[in-house]
């Protein structure tokens, strides 16, 4: 099996990165599979490759597994806005890659979840067998953290969120918070499967790493010049927004303060935030706490190993973290057989507790950060006991050996399931996942940007209708299922004295006149579009109350999604019959290809500007359709 893998962190054990991928890899080498890794140059990563790029990437072979390295930088300290732009660079090239090569399964990991795109396109595009992973939820998290506050933005995420679970065949969650959130959107939990981070025990093996492996790597570290700590605490990992490492500073401060400067703190790693927690570290004079780069892998295993005494899991407190995130640092403890402290309650902290694995601090309590490293410290027979228990649940619960062959499992399974689909996914296939992705990408694009003119129209049509703003009719849809249109309201709610609705002639405004003429009232049915609803070109939405009035060839109608615009009216809108709309529109849903979809939108441009066929020939409003064959019962 022809395996492309999309990882934008991909890492071998010489980078500072997880390598979970690394790992997952060279098992589906092992069980014969090919296997292609697509990723980007990031300042923590090592892909093996060496060289320089030519034509925005470069290739090669390492231990077996085919690295596709895009040149596309990347770094923890980049802003927000830097990393969306590398993210959509970097999911750009990945979807052209999906269409140059063959491959029979795609994989992809996130985080961002903009990683999942080359596996919707491939799936839906090609019938190509796909299996997503998800590292973190995404929207959710960045929601919580309110780092993502533009409804827009938000929106076009949640959509994407539920794509990704919709076209995924086999998705896999790294913690019971993450599956359960996929479960209850995607109401498929047979698809579903947990594989938490795992503990790579062979780097960890023995209290002594080679030296011939990382020579002289201690010395790298300058806290220990000098001076011999008695006590030291690590925290291994990103210096971001979500860590809340601003507590770390503090309970090393409030240790000062309690005298027991011989218990010290090491943070190694980087990310958005190090440089103004170093700056808060020499501005309060907390001498105990020290900043360090990232090390490789292997690096890293001996300095845990040898000279950490307590691995420290620190996160910002956002409840949506609990359940929802599986650290590879808090594997590399239990590999390490190291203590833990965390400050956070969650599936982790429940395994710490109930194996005696280390203790629970508050967060944002100083002091009781600080009591909790003083007492870990002054125990020493303590600390060795919960030593002990770290490495033996690492061994039985989280071998990396063992999560390898479970997804090996998930790989196979999704493949034998779904292969057939590739041989099967003819041309109709093709237009319909290409047209449902288009609708998508474009309604989103169109709410985005046309999201000022929405305001506008909104405001006028309350202080000159008043509300509702919005109009909203049940309508048939595809195979005749019913939904609700959503137009702008273009008339006012205006009775006669036995309650009844005057005709539209009399109910219709200045504004609705305007709305109606150029089409600007159909705009709030791109939200119809985004809830797959409606699509751009089809056969317009009718009243119910049609229905019954369809010859069985009307009916075929139907057989498409209904759409803003569709080949009847292009060929004269409302100034045709009711027939001829109707044979029109059946013609359409038996001959629909890219081409004509083309045609009929970029005529529909036209129609719109020169403002034709809006109203039938001497009157201003299309007569009802009474039929001409009703339909046996």
């Amino acid at each position: 099996m022809r395996i492309i893998y999309f990882h934008q962190y991909f890492s071998t054990l010489y980078g500072s990165n997880g390598t979970r991928s690394y790992s997952f890899a060279l098992e589906l080498i092992k069980s014969g599979h090919s296997v292609t890794i697509v990723c980007l140059n990031s300042d923590r990563s090592n892909s093996g490759l060496t060289g320089k790029s030519k034509n925005g990437f470069r290739r090669g072979y390492v231990d077996g597994i085919d690295i596709i390295e895009f040149d596309i930088k990347y770094s923890n300290s980049n802003t927000i806005f830097t990393r969306s732009l590398i993210f959509l660079k970097y999911t750009w090239k990945s979807c052209v890659l999906v269409f140059k090569e063959k491959y029979d399964l795609i994989f992809a990991t996130s985080t961002p979840l903009t990683i999942s795109l080359p596996g919707i396109f491939g799936r839906w595009l090609k019938g190509i067998p796909f299996v997503f992973e998800v590292r973190d939820l995404w929207p959710k998290l960045p929601k919580s953290m309110e780092i993502i506050k533009n409804p827009l933005i938000l929106w076009s995420l949640y959509l994407l969120e539920w794509l990704s679970y919709k076209s995924a065949d086999n998705i896999i969650g790294l913690a019971p918070g993450i599956c359960e959130e996929i479960i209850l959107k995607n109401k498929e939990p047979k698809k579903v499967i947990e594989i938490p981070n795992a503990c790579d025990l062979e780097i960890f093996k023995t209290l002594e790493i080679s030296k011939k492996v990382v020579p002289k790597t201690i010395n790298k570290i300058k806290i220990f010049n000098g001076k011999k700590i008695e006590f030291l605490a690590a925290f291994t990992g990103a210096h971001g927004l979500a860590n809340g490492l601003d507590s770390v500073l503090d309970a090393a401060k409030k240790l000062l303060e309690m005298g027991r400067d011989d218990i010290h703190i090491v943070l190694i790693g980087d990310g958005l935030l190090k440089s103004k927690l170093i700056k808060k570290k020499f501005d309060e004079n907390i001498y105990n706490c020290h900043f360090i780069d990232p090390f490789p892998k292997l690096e890293l295993a001996e300095i845990l190993k040898n000279n950490v005494h307590l691995g420290l899991m620190i996160l910002k407190d956002v409840p949506a973290f609990y359940r929802g995130t599986s650290p590879n640092k808090f594997f590399d403890y239990l590999s390490s057989g190291l203590p833990i402290l965390i400050n956070y309650p969650g599936w982790m902290s429940e395994i710490i507790l109930n194996n005696k694995l280390g203790i629970k601090v508050k967060q944002n309590d100083p002091e009781d950060f600080a009591k909790g490293l003083i007492y870990l410290s002054d125990n020493k027979n303590l600390l060795q006991e919960m030593s002990y228990n770290s490495r033996k649940i690492a061994e039985q619960n989280f071998s990396r050996s063992d999560l390898s062959q479970k997804f090996l499992r998930i790989i196979n399974k999704t493949f034998s399931e779904n292969h057939s689909r590739v041989n099967n996914y003819h041309k109709r296939n093709l237009y319909f996942a290409f047209k449902f992705l288009c609708d998508k990408f474009f309604a989103i694009l169109l709410l985005f940007f046309l999201s000022p003119l929405f305001l506008v129209i909104a405001f006028f049509i309350k202080i000159s209708m008043g509300e509702p703003v919005f109009f909203k009719q049940e309508r048939p849809g595809y195979k005749c299922k019913k939904f609700n249109l959503l137009k702008f309201r273009s008339m006012k709610d205006i009775r006669d004295k036995r309650g009844n609705l005057l005709a539209d002639k009399d109910r219709k405004t200045k504004l609705g006149r305007f709305l109606r003429k150029t089409s600007l009232d159909e705009l709030p049915s791109l939200i119809n579009i985004l809830k797959g609803e409606m699509s751009f070109i089809g056969p317009r939405p009718l009243l119910m109350e049609y229905l019954n009035y369809y010859n069985d060839e009307q009916i075929k109608r139907h057989d498409c999604y209904p759409g803003f615009s569709g080949w009847a009216q292009i060929k004269g809108r409302n100034t045709i019959s009711w027939e001829e709309k109707f044979k029109l529109d059946v013609w359409y849903t038996k001959n629909m290809n890219f081409l004509l979809d083309f045609y009929i939108f970029f005529l529909t441009i036209k129609k719109v500007i020169m403002q034709e066929g809006v109203n039938p020939k001497n009157s201003s409003q299309m007569p009802k359709f009474k039929g001409n064959r009703k339909l046996n019962n």
